[in-house]
């Protein structure tokens, strides 16, 4: 990488004084006045760069789902405008109240922080320009998984993925409105990595117009969706499940026929999680929830308040003393 390159040469050219200011973060000298500016155009780049890549795949997703919602119940859309939709999607916050474009700056803040503490702490601590460059970059002996690059690359894979999902969620309330549906259900995903809040979500159902409804993606990497209704709530047909907190791919396959399998789709994630084995309760729950699950008669809905968030222990114990000293927990 050029930025890199660049900055291990200029590095290489301070002297004592020059790196005890730049550990303190003080750009005093025009050796380090270049260091920052090679770090600020870097920051730049990403702040430019990829807001302009994901503006475009961003209106191909909502022109793609779209067109999906309309071929999926024989509806026709008229004159879809991609970039008005887009435009108007990225004015309504995700989970948390972060705006679209709010959340790909982070991207290029996370990572210029990362690099600069890394520059900072290698020279704090006397490391050579190579040495601080390697801790950015990764080992090739580790695939470079090591390095802080590989985190920043991670950020932004979770971070998209989140988008892309706010994206198709939103597309997906614009179409159930205009074709006339007037309730919606929280779907989670029936596996072991489910969060706990979609988890004691899932299920739920709100008329379409209900603000208090809970639209995914409700966290970082969230799998959930809403799909369309009747007023009593039904979904025909099954929904896929996989007992077990690994992705499929990483399940050996002569492991699959038992942990995974299709079950009634009105099933909720509370109701098949009753249905599973102790492994994966407690692999889910954790030793001590579990504990109160299994010998405190806990039940699932008692672990988490009225918004779906997961009581701590400690708010656990306050609700139900008595419980927790019976069991020793």
């Amino acid at each position: 990488m050029v930025m890199l390159d660049r900055l291990g040469v200029l590095m290489k050219e301070l002297n004592e004084t020059e790196r005890f200011a730049l550990a303190g973060g003080e750009y005093t000298t025009q050796h380090l006045k270049n260091i920052q500016l090679v770090i600020s155009n870097w920051f730049n780049s990403i702040n430019t760069v990829l807001p302009e890549i994901f503006t475009h795949s961003a209106i191909a997703l909502a022109i793609y789902e779209s067109n999906y919602m309309a071929k999926l119940f024989g509806k026709v859309i008229k004159d879809l405008e991609g970039e008005q939709l887009y435009q108007s999607i990225k004015r309504v916050p995700l989970a948390g109240g972060a705006l679209i474009d709010e959340s790909l700056a982070q991207i290029g803040e996370n990572a210029l922080q990362r690099i600069e503490y890394a520059i900072r702490d290698g020279m704090n601590t006397g490391m050579t320009p190579q040495q601080i460059i390697k801790r950015i970059t990764g080992t090739k002996r580790l695939k470079y998984e090591d390095g802080l690059l590989n985190s920043t690359k991670i950020d932004i894979e979770r971070i998209i993925r989140t988008l892309r999902s706010h994206i198709s969620n939103q597309v997906y309330l614009y179409n159930f409105k205009n074709f006339n549906f007037e309730y919606v259900r929280f779907v989670s995903v029936l596996d072991g990595r489910t969060s706990k809040i979609c988890a004691a979500v899932d299920g739920s159902i709100w008329k379409l117009n209900d603000s208090a409804k809970r639209v995914p993606p409700l966290h970082p990497n969230c799998r959930s969706i809403l799909v369309p209704v009747s007023k009593d709530g039904r979904l025909i047909g099954n929904r896929s499940f996989v007992m077990d907190e690994r992705k499929v791919r990483d399940i050996p396959k002569d492991e699959r026929t038992q942990l995974m399998g299709q079950i009634d789709a009105n099933i909720s994630f509370k109701e098949f999680f009753n249905l599973t084995d102790n492994f994966f309760q407690k692999e889910w729950l954790g030793p001590k929830r579990y504990k109160l699950y299994k010998e405190g008669q806990f039940d699932f809905d008692k672990f988490f308040d009225p918004k779906g968030r997961l009581y701590t222990l400690d708010e656990l114990r306050e609700l139900d003393e008595r419980t927790f000293k019976i069991l020793g927990l």
